[in-house]
């Protein structure tokens, strides 16, 4: 029963999450929101499958085309239109082809490629925060070996949507933090 509430206060939390960085990634160009917003419908929806216990079926199709979205927002500038939709198609078949056959790893491929592609991305601009929030993304897929789609996930899966939308908010803000008469 204890779990079970776990569960349920990581999944608000996830939910939470969600909610914010679809409010955090106003700022951001078009093509970056678009994708951000995208990963927090997928993992608000995962968030909202906790308490009906299906979390465990909707993590193999939402968590590897969440993980695709994130990477594509990450990546937004330098990644061409057209492979942008062919790493969304292959996260989805990932998904569904996991929740089709039961086989874990095809969901799991798409997460942890996603996750390092944006550790790696964010170490060559020197870049923390998001290299952080892949490692979450990274640590959220092998968290769902361990467990499945527990409190663990939920929350690595928050941290990674939050860290991936937070670089926004310090560019935001980085303005009120200059002393008055600076040259921008």
């Amino acid at each position: 029963m204890l779990v079970d509430s776990i569960d349920f206060v990581a999944a608000a939390a996830l939910f939470a999450a969600a909610v914010g960085a679809w409010w955090l990634s106003a700022p951001l160009r078009s093509r970056e929101r678009l994708y951000l917003r995208f990963a927090a419908v997928l993992l608000a929806a995962l968030a909202a499958s906790v308490p009906f216990g299906l979390a465990d079926v909707t993590v193999l199709f939402l968590l590897p085309l969440a993980a695709g979205a994130l990477m594509v927002s990450t990546l937004a500038g330098v990644l061409p239109v057209g492979l942008v939709a062919l790493l969304l198609v292959l996260a989805l078949a990932g998904g569904l082809a996991a929740l089709v056959t039961g086989l874990w790893p095809l969901a799991l491929l798409p997460v942890v490629l996603a996750g390092l592609a944006i550790i790696a991305a964010a170490i060559n601009s020197l870049a923390l925060l998001p290299a952080l929030a892949g490692a979450s993304l990274l640590a959220a897929g092998l968290v769902f070996v361990e467990q499945g789609a527990r409190a663990g996930l939920m929350l690595f899966a928050a941290a990674a949507l939050i860290g991936l939308s937070r670089p926004q908010l310090l560019r935001s803000s980085s303005s009120a933090m200059r002393p008055r008469g600076a040259v921008p």
